[in-house]
């Protein structure tokens, strides 16, 4: 299969359970796969589950599984195949090419994402970002959460307070975000310029905590409400959506245990507060 039989089968609905490699060409081809990966979800009335080996899969033929799953890593080398699962990867021998981003095709996609905003607002917030799409389309999801008749004066909002000023200057929200969605390119972003993002190691810990409350209560309970854990139905939706599923529940449980834990060890000179963020990143992802 090419990616053009791919394209038609993921949008027209007919793709079925069939195993698949898919090789990116580049770190922006990622972005193609994740909305091909979401949209077959959508079709297919699927949840999408992130492992990190094949045999993660639980084979239990009395069980309905209604997860499509989904395996990223640099090198796919393995013979091994199981019905619907998809291995992203930098390197196969065989697979489907999902090609490079061009920029077209990102305008394309947040336009979809944020139907009150111009064509001509993203072309002009889109040149300010020198071809990171990755942060370009994470400030985008800000706007996006808002209804489609309020988009645009968040837009405006946010260009008044000049938001959108210094891309360089990332912030708290990026940073645990990356390590809520294991995005490792956003990560290493960060980091390269922690010392210049006014992060308080402590307001980190304690955002990651609320947020991996949040994450914890609504995978051990996929059926709860926004009232039932305590948040507005905006932010059910955000998480439920965009912040579940990318680690399992007894990995939850241990980052819970971590968190809970950094304040009573700087409290006690246990950890310095020098070290507490490597201490958080390192066991969080390692988890």
């Amino acid at each position: 299969m090419d990616i053009k039989l791919l394209k038609s089968k993921v949008e027209s609905g007919t793709i079925d359970e069939t195993f698949m490699i898919w090789i990116l060409e580049d770190e922006y081809s990622s972005i193609i796969s994740d909305q091909y990966i979401d949209l077959i979800c959508s079709k297919r009335h699927l949840n999408k589950k992130v492992i990190e080996s094949l045999n993660d899969i639980p084979d239990e033929s009395f069980i309905v599984d209604d997860n499509l799953y989904i395996l990223k890593t640099d090198k796919w080398e393995s013979d091994e195949t199981h019905d619907n699962c998809i291995i992203i990867c930098n390197k196969c021998k065989e697979g489907i090419k999902i090609p490079k981003l061009q920029e077209w095709q990102v305008i394309d996609y947040v336009l979809s994402k944020v139907k009150g905003l111009d064509k001509q607002d993203v072309e002009w917030l889109i040149s300010l970002y020198n071809g990171n799409y990755f942060r370009f389309i994470n400030d985008i999801e800000k706007i996006s959460i808002f209804d489609i008749g309020t988009q645009k004066l968040i837009f405006n909002q946010m260009l008044n307070d000049c938001q959108f000023d210094d891309l360089t200057s990332l912030t708290i929200w990026d940073f645990s975000n990356s390590i809520i969605k294991k995005d490792m390119r956003m990560l290493k972003e960060v980091l390269k310029v922690i010392e210049y993002i006014d992060v308080s190691p402590l307001g980190l810990v304690t955002t990651l905590l609320n947020n991996f409350r949040g994450i914890l209560n609504i995978q051990l309970n996929p059926k709860c409400t926004a009232k039932d854990v305590g948040m507005s139905d905006k932010q059910f939706f955000v998480v439920k959506k965009y912040n579940c599923g990318f680690y399992n529940r007894d990995q939850l449980v241990k980052i819970m245990e971590v968190l809970t834990n950094v304040e009573y060890m700087f409290k006690y000179e246990e950890l310095p507060i020098s070290m507490l963020i490597d201490y958080v990143v390192c066991n969080i992802l390692g988890a």
